[in-house]
């Protein structure tokens, strides 16, 4: 797809989010950089700050987002500078980004620490809950300042250096533009403009010893690190290094943190000893021969760490504790070269095989779950009844993978780019997170949900990874469950909608009072008498909320409003207030009137009970089925190709021998649906173990 085609895709994306969620250009704009920025792993989930003031001395200040990053301890301030999504914008200059931005955001931190904001602004603003935290919690490891624009970056702009506040805070500039975007979308699995430079270190670089193992996708290196320079990476490039891994620094109160900090200040001489190093990945490396025939790595692109999330953050702090001396500790490195052709299968299993001796979670895998396989096929099966004499109805497009929706258009004509966008419209499109802080939501979880995204998500993951574990609540996850969860998606955008429009609403702290609304909505249908909930199915039907329920929603939001924007404790911040379990608490028992009608969108529970019985024996039937099609769409060599791999590696069960008997002799003998399910199960098992076939 070319440039001008994505940069139209995303202001088309802008235009609806402008029009479903009842808010501005620039806040649609700004909310969709974000959730695609945050969704490449570029920057972490953010929450919403959008303010334009004077400050001391007539100082020009600005913010649209912010976000504290966990894992290394930076903060990220955003601001937008949005052209309108014109068509021929001029190109935006670095002296553009500092006055326009840059200086702005910086204005909005400085003014923060020295107590001017919260002197001079009022309390109910969510700057004030901004600058109040910022003037109360240490200084972070870094300050990383984002101009989000639609404007195309000047040629001139190769590289922002960085700087320090007042209070020797490093502060790293990025400049977010249409096509640096797509330049992320293209790389999917690939990591934007992050090449880390060994260059300056004493020998011209870091001596590695070659470990290829002689495939043409891959190279191997180990290396030993020291502490400082590793300390040094992560500072300047933050939890961007940690795509790949499936752990977070878990802070310093953590058993093998504080390990590592008593380690480095104690026993620096015993830190490699200790420790067992770190596992990293790159797309790309360059390296140097020596006279003395040694290998010298200068750079790396793509740098991942794909397990020591905790050692290297630990080092980073240590280092800006000033514990950490340079050339007493030294860390164990594996370099994984992987080809961005292979990357997106092969980083996951270093991912998981690097970090298979700790307590990884089954949910730490979930993006590749069967689940979302499951779904996306129903979304782009299943059609939605056509509303307000439409003679065209429409798909809900869930995207399992992001840039599906976007990839789908590439190559099409414009003709058939229309047909496509007219059964698959924007406005229908279900991200992942999206899906997952919904189901929150419903799931009388507000407070997950408030947590942002990545929670979200994980919490999820973690509910449906163990119910489908089970066959029979596994088979509940099919059309009935798809058709209810995009009604639960239109409920949530319609209370998006309603707040945004309320009389009463004067800005600030939309998504917490959208989480506790569908939360409060879910909870008041559970509280009918003999009730099994609302009846998204009627929601389905008629593809949207209805008067009843939009007028149910609109009476609940603004308690919900009143409840989340007042925290028990004055000067609490409002942000966390809704994160806490005791809002949700106060939420889910306040007392909110029902309106006319509004038990006649509760299903009762033995309705409900029987509708699930039929969901699971359809379920079954049809997973069966499509099991056992799956199982016939490969030939027989296929199958004797896993059974020889299985039997090397010894992971065969005895169930699985006799699954595998009939299997291998297709078309003469076909399994049944139960063993069609375990050569399934048996396909996951040996992919993970390395498995590929090939005739």
């Amino acid at each position: 797809m070319i440039e001008e085609e994505f940069r139209a895709d995303l202001i088309a994306s802008v235009a609806s989010r402008a029009e479903v969620q009842a808010c501005g250009s620039r806040e649609a704009f700004t909310l969709e950089m974000l959730e695609r920025l945050a969704g490449s792993g570029e920057v972490p989930d953010a929450e919403q700050c959008a303010e334009t003031l004077t400050g001391h001395r007539g100082r020009k200040l600005e913010i649209d987002a912010w976000s504290l990053d966990d894992a290394d301890g930076s903060l990220h301030l955003f601001v937008a500078i949005w052209d309108g999504g014109a068509k021929y914008p001029s190109s935006i200059t670095l002296t553009d980004a500092r006055e326009q931005g840059f200086n702005r955001i910086l204005g909005v931190f400085e003014q923060s620490r020295d107590g001017w904001l919260t002197d001079n602004i009022e309390e109910s603003r969510p700057l004030w809950a901004l600058a109040r935290r910022i003037q109360m919690m240490p200084l972070p490891a870094a300050l990383r300042a984002h101009v989000l624009t639609d404007r195309p970056i000047s040629e001139r702009i190769r590289e922002i250096p960085g700087e320090r506040t007042r209070e020797n805070v490093p502060v790293t500039f990025q400049i977010w533009d249409i096509t640096r975007l797509k330049r992320i979308h293209d790389a999917l699995s690939v990591r934007d403009d992050l090449v880390v430079d060994f260059s300056h270190l004493e020998e011209g670089g870091l001596p590695v010893l070659p470990a290829s193992v002689g495939s043409g996708d891959y190279d191997g290196y180990l290396a030993v690190v020291p502490g400082e320079v590793l300390a040094e990476i992560y500072t300047q490039h933050g939890s961007r290094l940690l795509e790949g891994n499936v752990r977070t620094f878990l802070g310093r109160s953590g058993k093998v943190n504080k390990g590592i900090a008593a380690t480095v200040s104690k026993e620096p001489s015993k830190f490699f000893a200790y420790n067992n190093g770190i596992a990293t990945t790159a797309s790309e490396v360059t390296t140097v021969k020596r006279g003395d025939g040694s290998l010298i790595l200068t750079s790396a692109t793509d740098l991942q760490i794909v397990n020591g999330a905790q050692t290297t953050a630990s080092l980073a702090s240590a280092a800006r504790d000033k514990t950490l001396v340079a050339g007493t500790v030294f860390v164990p490195m594996k370099l994984s070269v992987v080809t961005p052709a292979v990357a997106s299968d092969l980083i996951p299993l270093i991912s998981r095989f690097a970090n298979s001796q700790n307590g990884v979670r089954p949910s730490d895998f979930f993006a590749n779950h069967a689940f979302h396989r499951r779904i996306e096929e129903a979304s782009r099966r299943i059609l939605a009844p056509a509303v307000a004499g439409s003679q065209v109805q429409t798909h809900w497009y869930y995207e399992r993978a992001r840039g599906q929706h976007l990839n789908d258009q590439a190559g099409l004509t414009s003709a058939k780019r229309n047909q496509f966008l007219l059964i698959n419209p924007r406005r229908q499109v279900i991200t992942k997170t999206d899906l997952a802080k919904v189901e929150c939501c419903f799931n009388l979880e507000p407070d997950v949900a408030c947590k942002g995204a990545e929670k979200a998500f994980v919490t999820f993951a973690e509910r449906i990874s163990k119910e489908w574990s089970d066959e029979s609540r596994r088979a509940t996850y099919g059309d009935e469950w798809f058709k209810s969860a995009v009604a639960r998606v239109i409920l949530f955008r319609t209370a998006e909608a309603s707040v945004s429009k309320a009389a009463w609403y004067e800005g600030g702290y939309r998504a917490q009072i959208v989480a506790y609304t569908c939360a409060k909505l879910a909870k008041l249908a559970l509280d009918q008498n003999g009730s099994g909930g609302l009846e998204y199915i009627k929601v389905w039907a008629q593809q949207s909320a209805g008067d009843v329920l939009e007028r149910q929603i609109a009476k609940t939001s603004e308690i919900m409003a009143s409840i989340v924007q007042s925290p028990p404790q004055a000067g609490q911040n409002i942000s966390e207030w809704a994160k806490q379990q005791a809002c949700r608490k106060t939420a889910l028992e306040a007392r909110v009137g029902t309106v006319k009608g509004f038990d006649e969108w509760v299903i009762s529970s033995e309705d409900k009970r029987s509708s699930r019985r039929e969901q699971r024996a359809t379920g079954m039937i049809d997973r069966g089925l499509d099991a056992v099609k799956e199982v016939l769409a490969r030939d027989s060599s296929y199958w004797e190709s896993l059974r020889g791999f299985c039997r090397i590696k010894r992971i065969l069960l005895p169930d699985d021998e006799k699954a595998l008997v009939p299997a291998c002799q297709i078309p003469n003998m076909i399994p049944t649906d139960r063993q069609a399910a375990r050569l399934l199960q048996l396909v996951d098992r040996a992919r993970d173990a390395g498995w590929k076939f090939s005739r």
